[in-house]
C-alpha cells in the first residue's frame, strides 16, 4: 500500500478482508475516470497490454468489456483466461476425470484454440477485467452476495444480457501467478477458497438454468465429495478426507437454498 501512495495512487483501507466484490464496489464508488480495470495483484502487464485492450474497446461500441492474454510464470497459457460459462457437462466431465483422458474433453477451455488470435468468448478471466465505470456503475457493481470467483461470471453474463460483448485480446499479454496465496495456505483456507469455488459454480449453474439446474449441479458435486472423501481414506491423507467430508456437509444444507460459506479470514 504505501508503493501505491508512493505512485500517487489514492489507497482504501477496509479494515478486514470483506472480499473482491466488496473492495471493488468500494472503489467504484471513488472512480472519476471513464474506465475500469480490475486487476489482482498478482498480474503483471507486459508493455503495451493495457494501451492494446482500450483501443479494442474504445473501437467498437458493441464490446462491452476486454480481457488480457494471461500467462502463466513459464509463459504456458493460462486457460481460464477465456472460456465458456461454467455448464453441467463441464462440471460432469471433471467429476468424473474424463478431462483428464484428453484435453479435447475439456470443452470449457475451447480446446484446440492456442490464444493466438483475439476472439469473442462468454467469460474471462476476474484477474484482468477492463469495462467502461459507467456499464459497471449501471449494473450496481459487483455482486456482494459473492466473496470471491463468482464475481467474473456473474459480470461476464451481465455483459452479455445487457447486449454487449465479452472480448479476449491475444496480443494484450500479461503474466498471471495464479493460486499462489491458496497454495501457501492453511488446511482450513484452502477448504474455504475450495467452497467457495463450488458455491460459485452452482450459483452460476442455478442463474442459468433455475432450481433444476442447481439441484443436478449439486448431485456432481456431492458425487466429486464423495470421491474425494474415497481418495483420502485410501491415501490416508486426513486433511484432504477433512476437505471433501466438510464439503459434502456444506452441500446438503444448500439443497434447500443458498447459503454462502463462510468469509476467508
Amino acid at each position: 500500500m504505501a508503493q501505491a501512495r508512493d505512485l500517487g495512487a489514492e489507497v482504501i483501507e477496509m479494515g478486514a478482508n470483506l472480499g473482491f466484490p466488496v473492495a471493488v464496489n468500494a472503489g467504484l464508488a471513488l472512480a472519476r475516470a471513464p474506465f475500469v480495470l480490475l486487476l489482482n495483484p498478482d498480474v503483471s502487464l507486459h508493455e503495451g497490454a493495457l494501451v492494446r485492450c482500450l483501443r479494442e474497446l474504445t473501437a467498437d461500441p458493441t464490446i462491452g468489456m476486454v480481457g488480457a492474454n494471461l500467462r502463466r510464470v513459464d509463459g504456458s497459457p493460462d486457460w481460464a483466461a477465456a472460456r465458456r460459462f461454467r455448464s453441467l457437462g463441464a462440471i460432469a466431465a471433471e467429476t468424473f476425470g474424463l478431462t483428464r483422458l484428453s484435453k479435447r474433453l475439456d470443452f470449457q477451455y475451447l480446446p484446440g484454440w492456442t490464444r493466438e488470435t483475439s476472439r469473442d468468448v462468454d467469460c474471462i478471466n476476474g484477474a484482468f477485467m477492463l469495462l467502461r465505470t459507467d456499464l459497471l456503475r449501471s449494473f450496481g457493481g459487483l455482486d456482494e452476495t459473492a466473496f470471491m470467483y463468482l464475481e467474473d461470471q456473474d459480470l461476464c453474463r451481465r455483459v452479455w444480457e445487457s447486449g454487449l460483448r465479452v472480448r479476449f485480446v491475444a496480443d494484450a499479454v500479461a503474466t498471471h501467478v495464479g493460486g499462489a496465496s491458496t497454495e501457501r495456505a492453511s488446511d482450513r483456507r484452502r477448504t474455504l477458497a475450495y467452497l467457495h469455488r463450488t458455491d460459485a459454480d452452482v450459483e452460476m449453474i442455478a442463474r442459468r438454468r433455475g432450481r433444476a439446474g442447481r439441484l443436478a449441479a449439486l448431485g456432481l458435486f456431492g458425487v466429486r465429495a464423495g470421491l474425494g472423501v474415497g481418495v483420502g481414506i485410501v491415501r490416508r491423507d486426513p486433511a484432504l478426507r477433512a476437505k471433501y467430508v466438510t464439503t459434502l456437509r456444506w452441500l446438503a444444507r444448500q439443497v434447500r437454498g443458498r447459503t454462502p460459506p463462510p468469509p476467508i479470514p
